[in-house]
Parts: structure tokens; C-alpha cells; sequence
């Protein structure tokens, strides 16, 4: 019995979810990274430098490393714990940081 290409019940979905995913990290990594330090620490080279070429290669291949470097953690960081802990564990480490924050800037604190 044939198959025909569109009967099978995963190869329109799956390629569906893979471009969402794809985009979904592409726009939330391009949003969290404008206008960061990276980005101005990038420009500064590339004015000082004048070779814009270098600097971008340099800079995508760090980036591209430090998002690989990731990747590797997220998947094994998934291996042994689930969803939901990293979720909780994520949430709590956020609102410690944003108390830590807080509590340097009460003059208080100093």
C-alpha cells in the first residue's frame, strides 16, 4: 500500500511547528539583543577597527557560539530535570536577582 505524501499525519505539522520554533527563537533573540552591550561593545569595535567585514565575523561567530553553548545546556539540562522545575528554578533565580537589585539601590544598603 502507498502512501500518499499528504496523508501522513506528522509531515505537515511537524514542519509547521519547526518553522514557529524557528521564528519564535530568531525574534526573541534578535529583540533581547538589541541595543545590548554586546551590540555597542561590536560597534565601538567596528569604528575603531574600520574593517567592518572582520568585526562581523567575529561577532556572528561568537554569538553563534555562545547560542550553541545554549543549546548543548538547555538539552541537557532537560535530560534530567523537568520542564517544570527549570521553569521554577528560572522564575526564582529572576525574582532573586530583581530583590538584589532592589535592595543595592535602597539607601539602606549602603
Amino acid at each position: 500500500m502507498l502512501i500518499d505524501k499528504d496523508d501522513s499525519p506528522n509531515s505537515s505539522s511537524l514542519g509547521q511547528t519547526a518553522w514557529r520554533v524557528i521564528l519564535v527563537s530568531f525574534g526573541s533573540i534578535l529583540l533581547a539583543e538589541m541595543g545590548d552591550k554586546t551590540q555597542l561593545a561590536t560597534l565601538l569595535l567596528s569604528a575603531r577597527a574600520q574593517n567592518p567585514v572582520v568585526i562581523f565575523f567575529g561577532a556572528a561567530a561568537a554569538l553563534i557560539s555562545t547560542s550553541l553553548i545554549g543549546v548543548w545546556a538547555g538539552a541537557w539540562v532537560a535530560r534530567w530535570f523537568p520542564p517544570r522545575w527549570i521553569k521554577t528554578a528560572a522564575g526564582l533565580g529572576f525574582v532573586l536577582i530583581g530583590l538584589t537589585l532592589l535592595w543595592g539601590s535602597l539607601p539602606i544598603a549602603s
